[in-house]
């Protein structure tokens, strides 16, 4: 007999289980105050114009909610309120009504939670909330302890429980269970995405990884809008990737050509349908197994034991974290933006590396003023999101400059956050996984000599100028940060003239304890211009851009590349 419908939906009510997922949301709306937020955030809302329909407040409210627990795109949040009645229902979307929330609208109402404040004090009010009632957001990677409590052994018929497996190994070890160690060794340190639109598909996936998997696992509700960007959606490091073709047969093998072409992961697809053409298909775009549902747990474990092989022969060689080169100012008005920015575009071009450029000047950087950029995201959108930094989203707040920088920018506008020690470090543990070389303009923060800005492993270019004050203030840094046993100090003197008389290069080196390393010429014309045009220092052959050349060369270990020379207007060749 075929269940209408409504029928289906009142029997699954009655008898089904509720996902831990839905349970987290009844938690949400039970506790949250509700009305409190709301008001808190309407005198924002209503300075949102033109959207059409006019959404209520709740709706995008609990929209932005529901992207950040689950770390939704704008256009991911869009799909899953049309595709999850659990989602519409907690949002309260009715799609007979009207239609969800789109992508741009709902970006909208994220970038403005998050230029007025906002976004930050309802956070911390959800954690507050969260910490008082022992609320924990589930994981996407649906491997707790009662799914993981039984494991199929590949190739037999045995089912051996975890606690089991435990108390056993160390014993006589016998020989099904050195086969349970060599796959949960191999296979459950794999991270996984599974991509499926159908939601049915994509939990009976999940579902079967559950029993035979505990490594981390991704789930995207859509298939990448865009084959050309897959590299940049899919940027998470994953080790499998597995692919529902029967949503989209076609789109779905060109989308396992390209991870295959770049190299993503090992790729696995399933369907339905054990179609041998489709199989064949499969391979030829590059998948390395065909499962079909409903999958057995035996076989998906046969699939990624053979997957952690293929990608521990695949696999390079963990890269080590990058350099991180911190410039700090003696004193306001020292040069340090135009220093550390010229000093990054050198580093880029020069070393052909990944190097990213962190404008933590607040309140007030300039980095990407001078280097000509628009930033549409900036440093305190990584700061106020610190427990979601990752990799991926880090890339999704940086703009890149055209010598190949890329730059995490400060705020156009006053910035009043304030600044955490646990955000910073979070920040830039990611950012020295990611990059090769972490260029920071500190400006004359030493307030934060508690974060790994002031790591041993740091390297900190003092910079200053010769003047009394900026003098007087170098001496002071020096003798703290040499007693808290600061990393790789250099000091470089900024607009420096060896012409001038008024304080001498004795005087100079008994103020800093010692000769400086760096000396950065004085010339007010092409840093005027540089400022103005947003064209380097270092476009130009310059005592200024061979002076800056040199720093990055001491670091990079490569000889200076010098700038080529503008040849003057003349009538003669």
């Amino acid at each position: 007999m075929q269940l209408q419908p409504d029928k289906l939906a009142e029997y699954s009510g009655k008898f089904g289980r509720k996902s831990k997922r839905e349970i987290f949301l009844d938690q949400m709306e039970e506790t949250l105050p509700w009305r409190e937020m709301l008001a808190l955030t309407e005198p924002h809302y209503a300075k949102m114009e033109g959207d059409q329909p006019p959404y209520a407040l709740a709706i995008m409210l609990r929209s932005y909610f529901l992207q950040q627990w689950f770390n939704l795109s704008d256009l991911g949040t869009e799909e899953a309120l049309y595709e999850s009645p659990m989602l519409r229902r907690f949002a309260e979307v009715d799609l007979e009504a009207a239609a969800a929330p789109g992508a741009l609208t709902l970006g909208r109402f994220r970038r403005l939670m998050e230029e007025c404040g906002v976004g930050s004090e309802l956070q911390a009010t959800v954690n507050r909330v969260m910490a008082s009632e022992a609320i924990r957001i589930p994981s996407d990677a649906n491997a707790d302890a009662e799914n993981l409590d039984a494991f199929k052994i590949p190739g037999t018929s045995a089912t051996v429980r975890f606690t089991d497996f435990y108390q056993n190994v160390k014993d006589e070890r016998p020989r099904h269970l050195a086969k349970v160690e060599s796959v949960f060794q191999g296979a459950n340190a794999l991270s996984i995405a599974v991509i499926s639109p159908n939601e049915h598909r994509r939990s009976a996936a999940i579902k079967t990884l559950g029993e035979c998997h505990s490594g981390p696992i991704r789930e995207y509700i859509s298939y990448p809008p865009n084959l050309e960007d897959v590299p940049r959606t899919l940027n998470r490091d994953f080790d499998v990737i597995m692919v529902d073709l029967d949503s989209d047969p076609e789109y779905a093998l060109n989308l396992v050509k390209s991870i295959s072409i770049n190299g993503l992961a090992t790729v696995i697809v399933y369907s339905e349908l054990a179609d041998p053409d489709v199989l064949i298909k499969s391979m030829r775009a590059g998948a390395r197994e065909f499962l079909t549902l409903p999958i057995a747990a035996a076989a998906m474990s046969e699939a990624l034991s053979r997957a952690s092989i293929i990608r521990a022969a695949d696999r390079p060689a963990k890269k080590q974290d990058g350099k991180l080169l911190v410039f700090l100012a003696a004193k306001g008005g020292s040069g340090v933006t135009t220093l550390a920015c010229n000093y990054a575009v050198s580093l880029a071009k020069n070393s052909g590396k990944k190097t990213l450029l962190v404008d933590l000047n607040l309140p007030l950087g300039d980095a990407a003023i001078i280097l000509g950029i628009k930033a549409q995201h900036t440093v305190v959108d990584a700061l106020n999101h610190f427990n979601r930094l990752d990799s991926n989203f880090l890339a999704t707040m940086l703009e890149r400059h055209g010598s190949g920088l890329f730059v995490l920018a400060a705020p156009t506008e006053l910035a009043t956050t304030q600044l955490k020690d646990e955000a910073i470090n979070k920040l830039l543990d990611v950012a020295c996984q990611e990059f090769d070389y972490v260029v920071v303009d500190a400006g004359s923060r030493l307030d934060l000599r508690h974060t790994h800005l002031f790591n041993e492993s740091a390297k900190i270019y003092l910079v200053t100028q010769v003047g009394i004050p900026e003098l007087r203030n170098s001496n002071r840094l020096i003798t703290k940060l040499s007693a808290e046993g600061s990393p790789k100090l250099e000091i470089v003197i900024n607009r420096h003239d060896p012409r001038s008389q008024e304080i001498g290069d004795a005087h100079i080196a008994k103020a800093l304890t010692r000769e400086a390393e760096w000396k950065i010429p004085n010339n007010y014309a092409a840093v005027r211009k540089m400022q103005n045009t947003a064209t380097p220092l270092t476009e130009d052959d310059s005592p200024i851009s061979r002076a800056i050349q040199e720093m990055t060369s001491a670091v990079t270990g490569q000889t200076p590349v010098p700038a080529e020379k503008k040849k003057a207007f003349s009538f003669f060749r």
